[in-house]
């Protein structure tokens, strides 16, 4: 009869504690799950990977020279990045600083050279070309800390042919997307550092895409360009 009695006391206790946190309104801490999309554009000549909070995102490969691997999902809010070369004999950061991105919001990341400084992100807002028939879009980006200003050049195969897109476009500096014809287009990437050295590029163009052509490198090792889908 007793031990019945010092059930029944159990039970009710536990009762009133949970009516007690219903009142209080007492819940368990929720699992933050918000996420965003972050696209890194490695614009090195090195071999990198990048951390969030210690963690590598690029889990399949790692980022080449003037590569990318699309978006990817990463934790929304202030996080902690770090960016290391590629290789066991590179066990510590290049760097790492605090990045905040916003739930449920798109961004590229640009990794320009071997310090904090040379990085910088873009909000990307993504919407294609609804035409009946429709164009291209296509934004242009100075990825280089040592190129200056640079200028990019539609459709000419010669200097004297070429027709300017946009010019004055500075270090970290991202142009707003243009509609061009789907095809295929010459395109020419000056800048103001190497005055001699023009980088030339023929690309297919999809219509109802949108797409980034970007200038990286640096004096020692040269200027170079590339291009990525956006969507």
């Amino acid at each position: 009869m007793k031990i019945k009695v010092k059930v029944l006391l159990m039970i009710a206790a536990a009762v009133g504690c949970i009516a007690s946190c219903k009142k209080n309104n007492d819940k368990p801490d929720a699992v933050d799950s918000s996420t965003s999309s972050l696209n890194v554009i490695n614009a090195t000549f090195n071999n990198v990977n990048v951390y969030q909070n210690g963690i590598r995102i690029n889990n399949t490969t790692t980022f080449y020279p003037g590569g990318t691997l699309g978006y990817i999902l990463v934790k929304a809010g202030a996080q902690s990045y770090s960016v290391k070369l590629d290789g066991p004999s590179n066990p510590n950061p290049l760097f790492s600083l605090p990045l905040t991105l916003s739930k449920d919001s798109v961004y590229s990341f640009y990794i320009a050279g071997n310090t904090a400084d040379q990085v910088f992100k873009t909000t990307d807002v993504i919407v294609g070309d609804t035409s009946k028939v429709p164009s291209a879009k296509i934004r242009f980006v100075n990825a280089s800390p040592d190129a200056g200003n640079i200028s990019v050049h539609f459709e000419g195969t010669t200097a004297a042919l070429d027709t300017e897109k946009v010019n004055g476009l500075g270090f970290k500096t991202t142009s707003t997307f243009y509609l061009v014809a789907a095809g295929e287009h010459n395109m020419a990437m000056h800048s103001a550092a190497f005055p001699g050295t023009v980088v030339r590029d023929t690309v297919q163009l999809v219509g109802g895409k949108v797409y980034t052509y970007y200038g990286f490198g640096n004096k020692s090792s040269g200027l170079a360009t590339g291009l990525f889908t956006n969507q």
